[in-house]
């Protein structure tokens, strides 16, 4: 790809994230009449998901953007046990971060998947987590964009009044929505600087007050807090509680840890077609900072049509 065409692929996405929602929706209404075959494709994977499915892992409220859930046992305590290990091995130099932030360090994702770690996947790509998703997109195709270990680090005291990037208050920009599924390694509360939430249908009514662009922080909190009675919900619990949030649609925040205490979760990111991750074309953009999957993520993806559309793009960047 060309430099020219590199830059104005960048600049075309930039300006598309930060465009409001009600502009996001009438493009995507735009893409799903024009690539009619990608929605009959979709429709007809919805009606053999739910043929094979009867039961949720989790429902959320479009009201709420988000809602706490339970899981087996098993798979989760296992997750939690990868975690904790990877969180060793970058405290001790052996694992750097995949991400520019150190109050939010990605310390595993995909990438690093392998035999021992392979039903982190076969989890995220099961039926009835694929399901779930998929009703709340209303039928449309979940894809899976990422599975990442996030450890945020205690927080010194010179940084407390300084937060930055998404430890402040603000709305994801790739598209119009979206699942994030978060499983806690560990007893989190409010100290441990956990993700705080908006619901879905305020943040909308405040995003219109302020004239808001997704994407954009919000430097001060009194921005929306002076604009009505602000209700926020962190995303804490024990350690192995889980919660599906849309952070596209709910102004959120998360790692302001304190001195004392840090925080260490686990991600899953589902999106969809419209997303500007994997929109025709302008997905380029993004698709040349995929890392590569190890094979063994093939053989998982390959057990079904579902879940082989949910990772094809990872799988061919």
């Amino acid at each position: 790809m060309s430099k020219r065409l590199s830059y104005i692929l960048k600049w075309t996405v930039k300006k598309l994230e930060r465009l409001p929602r009600s502009r996001r929706h009438l493009i995507n209404n735009s893409l799903d009449i024009i690539l009619f075959s990608r929605k009959f494709k979709e429709r007809k994977l919805w009606r053999d998901l739910v043929s094979s499915c009867k039961t949720d892992s989790f429902v959320i409220d479009r009201n709420l953007g988000f809602t706490k859930f339970s899981s087996e046992s098993a798979p989760t305590e296992k997750m939690i046990l990868v975690a904790l290990a990877a969180k060793d091995n970058h405290l001790k130099g052996n694992l750097e971060k995949g991400n520019s932030k150190d109050y939010l360090r990605q310390i595993w994702d995909l990438s690093k998947l392998n035999d021992d770690t392979s039903f982190i996947l076969e989890w995220a790509l099961q039926d009835s987590t694929l399901y779930s998703v998929s009703k709340y997109f209303g039928g449309k195709t979940p894809i899976l964009h990422d599975i990442s270990i996030f450890y945020s680090p205690e927080t010194s005291q010179s940084d407390i009044k300084t937060w930055q990037g998404s430890q402040l208050f603000h709305m994801d920009g790739g598209g119009t929505q979206c699942v994030k599924l978060w499983l806690l390694c560990q007893d989190i509360g409010v100290e441990q600087g956990p993700t705080v939430v908006v619901s879905a249908a305020q943040s909308g009514k405040l995003a219109k007050k302020l004239k808001y662009r997704p994407g954009t922080r919000i430097q001060n909190d009194l921005t929306l807090s002076g604009l009505e009675p602000l209700e926020t919900f962190p995303l804490v619990g024990g350690k192995g509680t889980w919660y599906a949030t849309d952070t596209d649609r709910s102004f959120h925040y998360g790692s302001r840890t304190t001195e004392k205490s840090s925080r260490l979760v686990i991600m899953f990111h589902y999106v969809d077609n419209n997303s500007s991750y994997y929109m025709p074309i302008l997905s380029k953009h993004y698709r040349r900072q995929l890392k590569g999957l190890p094979e063994i993520a093939n053989t998982i993806a390959m057990k079904s049509k579902i879940s082989y559309n949910s990772l094809r793009h990872r799988l061919n960047p």
